[in-house]
């Protein structure tokens, strides 16, 4: 069985506002880290140390799709995806824009089954191919509401945030050398409130302090597409135990996981 509390649902991009830091400099680009072809696939083994969260993913690009306007190429997976990139880019439009890859559309983020909720962007640059190192490509924040019950309701405040990394002459995956990588980081950071309902008054209570949540790094191949994915989850939840308002939160009070997805075979043309 999936690990029903987190990576498998934070498919984190979606339609909502979200702020470009890679400006409008009409760089041009001179060669290709995602080629979007559609019939493109690349199959991935996942790799996890939650129980049951191993299995392998095949995401290919399916079809065109216009969102906004604009035209896009919808990415699709075989199945119900395992692995933290393949859930992020499955059913939703990237498109390639001057020498950046930008991505709109949305889906789950569930901690838990009982907390289902979405994050949603536009046009948001997950991989630009003149960036330098430890420049951030774009960022999205916003407060979402999720009623848990019906004294209880909960508020997300969290910044999604992209950021170039490393560039790399080779790099080795899954006993495979590839040349010329790009990686970029994607990093959710996130603050849980509960506001409260009791005799009449509402009690806001922090139940999860500001924290990275999120880290993935994510290796693009000249040509190929990604080829490595390594993304850690983690939270703590504040100690509300001693609290005089009762609070039973629907998620264990921390969590770990460490997931890999390695490129196994693959179509980029």
């Amino acid at each position: 069985m999936k690990n029903t509390l987190l990576l498998l649902g934070f498919s984190l991009f979606m339609f909502s506002c979200s702020s470009d830091d890679s400006g409008n400099d009409n760089v041009t680009s001179t060669s290709d880290f995602l080629p979007l072809n559609a019939g493109n696939y690349w199959v991935y083994d996942v790799e996890s140390d939650a129980a049951g969260g191993s299995g392998r993913d095949s995401l290919y690009v399916a079809n065109d799709t216009v969102i906004n306007g604009n035209t896009y190429k919808k990415f699709k997976t075989l199945n119900m995806s395992w692995g933290f990139y393949s859930s992020a880019l499955a059913n939703n439009g990237v498109r390639k824009v001057e020498d950046r890859l930008v991505l709109s559309g949305s889906a789950a983020v569930n901690f838990s089954e009982e907390l289902p909720f979405s994050l949603d962007v536009t046009d948001l640059t997950i991989f630009r191919e003149n960036a330098a190192n430890n420049q951030v490509l774009g960022s999205v924040s916003d407060v979402l509401s999720q009623v848990y019950d019906e004294n209880t309701t909960l508020e997300f405040d969290y910044t999604l945030t992209s950021t170039a990394k490393e560039n790399l002459s080779s790099y080795t995956a899954g006993g495979v050398q590839y040349n010329n990588v790009r990686s970029v980081e994607i990093k959710l950071r996130m603050e849980v409130t509960a506001n409260v309902e009791f005799s009449g008054t509402s009690f806001p209570v922090n139940i999860m302090p500001e924290q990275d949540i999120i880290v993935s790094t994510q290796y693009y191949a000249e040509n190929i597409g990604v080829v490595h994915v390594v993304t850690d989850f983690e939270y703590v939840l504040s100690n509300v135990s001693q609290l005089p308002i009762p609070i039973d939160l629907p998620l264990p009070s921390s969590a770990a996981v460490h997931q890999e997805e390695i490129l196994d075979v693959y179509v980029a043309e």
